[in-house]
């Protein structure tokens, strides 16, 4: 097998220039240009419109993609809005009912102090009636008492008395008491 080798490369060494190492054979340029041809043919036919195909897909996920994000993006900002609204919403409800339980701690305020006045009115009232019926009581007592004196000074007086007297002093008592 050296001996093949070395005479390859001896024959080879006398048959070549600079140039004809550098292209190759007639026969393989042909082959070459030919098998590229084919190969070219095939991927310009089948390949070429399946990779711009996918090219296209994924072009058209990715806008669908970003239109998706965009979308979301605008949900997103809406529903923050909508958020916002509610927050103001909830302060103005907040307020609202503050400012109804004031109203309706003032009212049962004013119906307490409506209700105590009446309360004490009453009381009042209660007390002057009280107080005119033991006047009363009090003057029917003593009216009593007076008479009953008087009925024993009349007595006293009396028995110093004539009848005579006694029917004068009595008839003057009546008429007084009329």
């Amino acid at each position: 097998m050296m001996f093949y080798l070395d005479t390859f490369l001896a024959e080879a060494e006398e048959s070549s220039s600079g140039v004809d190492l550098l292209l190759p054979a007639t026969s393989e340029l042909v082959a070459g240009v030919v098998a590229f041809g084919v190969v070219f043919f095939f991927v310009w036919k089948w390949a070429l419109p399946a990779l711009n195909e996918t090219l296209d897909k994924r072009s058209s996920e990715i806008e669908g993609q970003i239109k998706e994000a965009e979308n979301t993006k605008s949900e997103a900002e809406k529903s923050k809005q909508e958020y916002d609204a509610l927050v103001s919403n909830a302060d103005a409800e907040v307020q609202k009912i503050i400012d109804e339980g004031k109203q309706a701690a003032e009212k049962l305020k004013e119906d307490a102090l409506s209700e105590a006045r009446t309360e004490a009115e009453a009381i009042i009232e209660k007390a002057k009636s009280d107080s005119d019926a033991e006047k009363e009581r009090v003057s029917s007592e003593l009216k009593t008492e007076v008479a009953d004196l008087s009925l024993e000074i009349s007595q006293k007086v009396a028995s110093s008395m004539s009848e005579a007297d006694q029917k004068k002093l009595i008839e003057k008592f009546i008429k007084e008491l009329n």
